[in-house]
């Protein structure tokens, strides 16, 4: 490529056409799957206490609930979402959790959007919308809710969502960190018995012996092989004329360890236990006691009580309970009572049966749940009678529901009831809500209490109530409590309301629940435009931010400047805020935006806009000509000097033939300069009047010119016309003391060279060079050079390779050190002067410096006269071995030491895989040496070590052909006297030994600073 360089390329310090990359990136609609919070789990947190909030239970399953949605400005039809659990270790994410049979806690869902199949659950997401239309209960692909049912530890739960649209990464995943314990519940149960031993359900009447079930069970989901031992449950008997035991102590009876030291050697210790709890068998022992009791002839009404007092637990008590050494692990038994058991529900624990001699009055309260979006599709409960809530709430609307059932002693009689339904609040505030019918878990009207008869067809045994409240944040206690309003007569139509609950302790429920509010999120915050300039008609943006509240709170915005101060913004919504800048926001200026529920939880952010200045200089009115000069920058303070500039006669100018002279000039100086990154564009305007014969405008910086502007001028005004020139964002600005002038006249265009390139030619050479040669078509004059331009791989390089030669000389070698092997080099050409060039000779040309990877194999060396004979078989047929190169010596010889051999007498060329090479003339016994090389068509060898060998041996020739006389014929023709051949032989044995000491120099051995004899 040849480069056309202009005038100003020297210009360090200006740089005038110097212009800054930057991407075109075309804004393109694209949806963006977003996790927003996950709500179920939430997260524990725990206080300095070590108390914590939203502990989950072992073996308790849970669902996973999130806010997934396209945040994006497109639909999406293509979205997943994963769940994951991990080990907490530390607060880092650990390894992926597996479960008992090594797979993996993870589920993905791929057909949470889609269009392609009937499995998919939703075929579009529409921007902004949420998945299921907001709190989404997480599914797998074929729409099965997920659950986890975890054990005790400390995980994250990973939540994430994935499409084949990218979107933004960083708002693809979230995770809360939970913690898990193992619990435990001791269940106490009491039942009444039938004649036939079959509980009996709800209360009794008559007299008589009446017998009973006490009940003693385990559940323990995060610990299935857990047992206690031992049970005693004290019994209580009231109004009865004779009772039973007054406690019991139940289980299945088992041989059982009651103490072991673990690694000691010694045995257990066994003995005889109830055990209540898991057999071992994936089943568990229930423990139970039977007895009986006689109603009091004189007392209507009666019950029985039992309370659980006291059990045993086997397992590693430390020495304070098991006694020996520290160093031991000792297992024992331990008695707990209610002080110091670890029991979950405690409420479980006792429990009463009642009777009358009489009719027993009695109803109860069979469940109690707090639900939430029983008007959606995946509504979510909370809590169970006999099972608390243990994970917090959000503030909001719920739907309390009770079942009422009939446990009278007379399933005949019917009872007028209701429901109330008390919140409280910690300041001991109530709220009551009675109901006695439901229209949200079930629907059911309101009918009286007890078994349908003809007359009253719609009584049932088992009624509901529900009621709908909401609760803020704080602690609450949430009370159900079954009323019996009174007896209702089917006959007369009449409500005997003096017909009382005889037990109220199975009426009510209460729970505990803590409501915690989740704070508010902000989503989103669009700045629009990205810049403002200061002093110009665009001086304001507006910021728009996007919130989400999971309760769907009000929601306050409070929008602060860079030094926190508020914001009086103008704008049409809460939501944006419009503010006007100046030059003290140059150059970024941050907002500040904070939103408040009405709980008082927050969210902040904040973004920044690039700040602008627009400033504009003007010349003085004495000034020969008018400038004005505008810049928009990300700075402030810039002044600028305006001074007349003498006239210029007989210049050249770049690009034109002949001299000029100007028509007027001005100097004009900025204070400073400043970086390309801040200039976003300059304009100079030069006015003059119209008298002036003007008709172009140019740069002058030192000795150095530019063109601006040429051809007829702009109206400035009526008297005045105008050149004006922009550079663009991040070109430089010019520097102190510039000059621009103006030129009358016409131009004259300067023309290319005459002469041309011929016969160009650029061909690989040894080594990676490349030989590049040239022919001139033309006459070149003094001032014209041929500009040769190599490139490396790409034919338009900035940064080309250039060279400039003279009439003289017509080729040049380009060093293979610059090169490298197998790169494409592009080689142009052309005859220049003054940055113009005649026409463009080109060639492309591959680097080489290698020889293909051809060995030679089969090699055989045989004798044939005083020649020795080489031949070979190349390794593989490569078009690159043009010929091939054997050297010898009477050593072995390296790779790097056979590169030095080439080029002399030690080695011999062969176009074929046979050379013939003369053998040695000097007389000895020796191994000669032979490496055989490939040779590419450029020259270039590929030299390797000696390989094979032959021995030479050659003996002196002492034949003499005369008579056996002392002196030859030639000797006594020869005229040399007799005494001369005694000193020839002197010299000669000398010769010898010499040669002998440099032939024994040359010989095999392990001294690698050879001396070579050729």
């Amino acid at each position: 490529m040849l480069m056309l360089t202009s005038v100003l390329a020297s210009i360090d310090f200006v740089e005038l056409q110097e212009m800054k990359e930057i991407e075109d990136t075309s804004a393109r609609a694209s949806g963006d799957p977003e996790v927003v919070v996950i709500t179920s789990p939430r997260e524990t947190t725990c206080d300095m206490s070590g108390d914590c909030l939203d502990e989950l239970l072992a073996g308790d399953p849970v669902n996973f609930r999130a806010y997934l949605r396209n945040s994006g400005d497109a639909d999406l039809d293509n979205m997943q979402y994963t769940v994951e659990i991990y080990t907490n270790d530390n607060g880092n994410r650990g390894d992926i959790v597996t479960d008992v049979s090594g797979n993996e806690l993870s589920w993905t869902n791929s057909n949470a959007v889609c269009n392609t199949s009937p499995s998919c659950q939703q075929t579009v997401l529409t921007q902004g919308a949420f998945l299921t239309g907001g709190e989404a209960l997480l599914k797998d692909s074929l729409g099965a809710t997920l659950s986890w049912t975890p054990s005790s530890g400390s995980y994250f739960v990973v939540i994430s969502v994935s499409s084949n649209v990218l979107g933004d990464p960083g708002n693809n995943e979230l995770s809360v960190a939970v913690q898990v314990r193992d619990y435990f519940d001791v269940e106490v149960d009491l039942t009444w018995l039938d004649g036939s031993g079959a509980p009996v359900s709800g209360s009794v009447d008559g007299s008589g012996a009446k017998d009973f079930q006490v009940s003693v069970s385990l559940t323990s989901p995060g610990n299935p092989s857990m047992t206690i031992r031992n049970a005693s449950v004290s019994m209580t008997y009231t109004n009865l004329g004779s009772g039973d035991a007054s406690s019991f102590t139940v289980g299945h009876s088992s041989t059982v360890n009651i103490r072991e030291t673990t690694g000691s050697g010694t045995p257990a210790q066994t003995g005889t236990r109830l055990i209540v709890g898991s057999n071992g068998l994936n089943g568990s022992h229930v423990g139970v006691a039977v007895g009986s009791v006689t109603p009091s002839s004189v007392s209507g009404e009666y019950s029985v009580s039992a309370v659980l007092s006291e059990y045993t637990v086997y397992g590693p008590h430390g020495t304070s309970i098991c006694g020996g050494s520290a160093l031991d692990t000792i297992y024992c038994e331990k008695t707990v009572t209610s002080q110091d058991w670890a029991d979950e529900y405690s409420g479980s624990n006792e429990a009463t049966i009642y009777g009358s001699l009489d009719v027993f009055q009695d109803i109860t309260l069979t469940q109690f749940q707090i639900w939430k979006g029983l008007d959606g599709e995946d509504p979510e409960v909370f809590g169970s009678l006999g099972l608390d809530i243990t994970s917090s709430l959000s503030p909001g609307d719920y739907d309390l529901y009770a079942e009422v059932g009939h446990v009278s002693s007379s399933s005949s009689i019917l009872y007028n009831w209701s429901v109330d339904f008390t919140i409280t609040d910690s300041e001991g505030t109530s709220t009551v809500v009675t109901a006695n019918s439901c229209d949200s878990k079930v629907d059911y009207d309101n009918s009286q209490l007890g078994a349908p008869s003809v007359k009253t067809p719609d009584a049932q045994m088992l009624v509901y109530a529900c009621a709908s409240v909401s609760m803020t944040e704080g602690e609450f206690e949430v009370e159900a409590e079954a009323n019996l309003l009174g007896q209702w007569d089917e006959d007369g139509l009449t409500l005997d309301d003096k017909i009382d609950d005889m037990s109220l302790s199975n009426n009510k429920y209460s729970f505990d629940v803590e409501v915690t509010n989740f704070a508010p999120q902000i989503l989103s915050l669009s700045l629009v435009p990205d810049s403002v300039t200061a002093d110009s008609d665009k001086t304001s943006f507006t910021a728009t931010a996007s919130v989400f509240d999971v309760e769907g709170d009000q929601i306050d915005y409070v929008w602060t400047d860079t030094a926190g101060d508020e914001i009086n913004c103008a704008g049409s919504s809460p939501d944006q805020c419009t503010v006007s800048v100046d030059e003290s926001m140059v150059p970024t200026y941050r907002i500040n935006l904070a939103v408040y529920d009405s709980y008082g939880a927050s969210d902040n952010t904040n973004g920044e806009i690039t700040v602008l200045n627009y400033d504009s200089f003007t010349s003085p009115a004495e000034s020969t000509l008018h400038a004005e000069y505008e810049i928009t920058y990300k700075s402030t303070g810039l002044s600028i000097t305006f001074a007349n500039a003498s006239d210029v006669t007989d210049v050249e100018l770049p690009g034109y033939d002949g001299t000029y002279s100007s028509v007027g000039g001005m100097t004009i100086s900025p204070s400073t300069t400043y970086d390309t990154k801040d200039i976003m564009s300059q304009t100079i305007t030069v006015a003059f009047d119209n008298q002036v014969d003007a008709t172009s405008m140019w740069l002058k910086v030192g000795n150095l010119w530019q063109l601006l502007a040429t051809g007829t001028p702009d109206e400035f005004n009526a008297t005045s016309s105008s050149y004006s020139y922009t550079w663009g964002a991040g070109e430089s600005m010019f520097t102190a003391n510039t000059e621009f002038h103006l030129f009358g006249g016409v131009l004259s265009q300067a023309q290319a060279p005459s002469a041309n390139i011929s016969g160009f030619t650029a061909v690989p050479s040894m080594a990676g060079g490349i030989s590049i040669n040239w022919a001139i078509d033309g006459t070149m004059l003094s001032e014209d050079e041929v500009v040769v331009s190599i490139c490396d791989t790409d034919p338009q390089c900035a940064n080309a390779y250039e060279s400039s030669w003279n009439s003289d000389v017509s080729s040049m070698l380009y060093s293979g050190q610059n090169t490298v092997h197998g790169n494409t080099y592009y080689v142009t050409a052309a005859v220049c002067k003054g940055g113009l060039c005649s026409n463009e000779a080109t060639a492309t040309v591959v680097a080489d410096k290698e020889v293909a990877s051809v060995t030679a194999v089969d090699v055989t060396i045989s004798e044939s006269g005083e020649n020795w004979v080489v031949s070979w078989n190349a390794s593989a047929e490569d078009s690159d071995v043009a010929s091939w190169l054997v050297c010898y010596l009477k050593a072995s010889f390296t790779a790097s030491e056979m590169s030095d051999l080439v080029g002399t007498s030690a080695c011999v060329s062969a176009d074929s895989t046979t050379a013939t090479i003369a053998k040695y003339s000097t007389a000895g016994t020796y191994n000669v040496h032979f490496a055989i090389a490939p040779v590419d068509v450029v020259g270039n060898i590929a030299p390797t070590a000696s390989s094979d060998n032959i021995e030479y041996s050659r003996a002196d020739d002492n034949t003499n052909p005369d008579d056996g006389s002392q002196t030859t014929e030639t000797e006594a023709s020869s005229g040399v006297p007799t005494w001369t051949w005694g000193v020839i032989g002197i010299v000669v044995v000398v010769a010898f030994v010499a040669g002998a000491f440099i032939l024994s120099r040359g010989d095999d051995g392990e001294d690698e600073g050879k001396d070579w004899d050729y």
